[in-house]
């Protein structure tokens, strides 16, 4: 009772919108990896037979605003940006988000997110749009229930004739089905390049998962077997929850450097960028070093939403997965498998991995 008077307060606000230009809104405000994988459909949005020339409105999450504002900017013409951890805590917050869309005059909503959840439904179902788009997708953060309900309060729901595993494919046929603009979208990320590429490893030691966390003794042993193998630096990346970590680790060599929670995204992508080889968990890591084009990239994966993030689609040869050794038996032979097994998540530990196999592949690329 009490969220439809809210709800319908906020309506009132569209007063406010009577005497604006319509408006593409479009919202995305899920987590790092997930923006980096979708940002490449922004460009070419703007001029697209799909939005008319309409301005665009771009709801982002402000974890990653750093990145947006870094490269992305130009894309659109207003950006409003949510605090996830307020929007599911914070209920005047929440509103108060509702009241600021509610003053836009809107004529279609893109909701490009796969795995939509109750969130994204309370900010976008409320508004008046004349098209709201949004992919089947599945209902892995939602209640199967409420969401096949709210489906119903989109005018376009795209589903795909068959499953796409990989997050970037599955943005790319859902852009392809709004406008065939998309269809030569390809994934990358910018990044300023150095004219002599230093002789470093760009290590992201960070998870946002303790079942993707390598523990201090697994990730000890890989820089200790580079350190007296290589010349590499080793720059340790993450945010400021990893730098205790790092700091304690940098202790194993003057060539084994901290770098986090002491960089924005984009001077941390800049660094990434400019490395011969990427060591990462299954996290944002991973996806800033294939977007960038870093020549050898080494991820560690607990199989976690297998063939969604990782591994990448065969083409992308720079990428080498290590994963557990249930999964690495079964991986080659049984893709399918492996992807029903863990499409929804896993709970095995990263540290489950053989480490010492990984340890051998890898100083096997850093000596060719």
């Amino acid at each position: 009772m009490i969220k439809s008077i809210f709800i319908f307060l906020t309506s009132l606000f569209r007063i406010f919108s009577f005497f604006k230009e319509e408006v593409t809104l479009i919202c995305k405000i899920d987590n790092i990896g997930d923006y980096i994988l979708f940002r490449n459909f922004l460009k070419d949005l703007k001029c697209s037979e799909f939005n008319k020339n309409r301005k665009i409105v771009f709801i982002g999450n402000v974890a990653w605003r750093n990145i947006f504002e870094s490269y992305d900017r130009s894309t659109v013409d207003k950006a409003v940006w949510v605090n996830l951890n307020s929007l599911q805590s914070n209920v005047l917050y929440r509103f108060g988000i509702l009241f600021l869309l509610n003053t836009f005059r809107i004529h279609t909503i893109v909701q490009p997110t796969f795995s939509r959840n109750l969130l994204i439904d309370f900010l976008l179902i409320p508004l008046k749009a004349k098209f709201k788009y949004s992919p089947f997708g599945d209902d892995l953060n939602h209640i199967r229930e409420l969401k096949l309900k709210n489906d119903q309060s989109y005018s376009h729901i795209i589903k795909s004739e068959k499953e796409i595993e990989f997050e970037f494919d599955r943005n790319l046929f859902f852009f392809k089905e709004l406008d065939s603009v998309f269809a030569n979208v390809k994934f990358s990320l910018p990044f300023e390049r150095k004219k002599q590429k230093e002789n470093a490893i760009s290590f992201f030691i960070g998870s946002s998962s303790k079942t993707r966390q390598f523990s201090r003794e697994n990730l000890g042993y890989i820089l200790k077997s580079i350190e007296n193998q290589s010349h590499y630096r080793v720059n340790l990346l993450g945010g400021q929850a990893e730098f205790r970590l790092a700091e304690e680790l940098s202790k194993i060599s003057e060539r084994v450097i901290n770098l986090c929670g002491k960089l924005t995204l984009s001077e941390t992508i800049n660094i990434i960028g400019n490395s011969k080889i990427v060591l990462t968990m299954d996290s944002s890591g991973l996806h800033m070093a294939m977007g960038t084009g870093v020549p050898k990239v080494y991820c560690f994966s607990n199989g976690n939403h297998a063939f969604r993030f990782v591994p990448y689609p065969k083409q992308y040869k720079n990428l080498t997965v290590f994963f557990p050794p249930i999964i690495e038996m079964a991986i080659g032979k049984h893709p399918k498998i492996v992807y029903d097994s863990f499409r929804n998540g896993s709970l095995i530990p990263i540290n489950s991995i053989r480490i010492d196999l990984a340890v051998k592949s890898i100083l096997k690329g850093l000596r060719s």
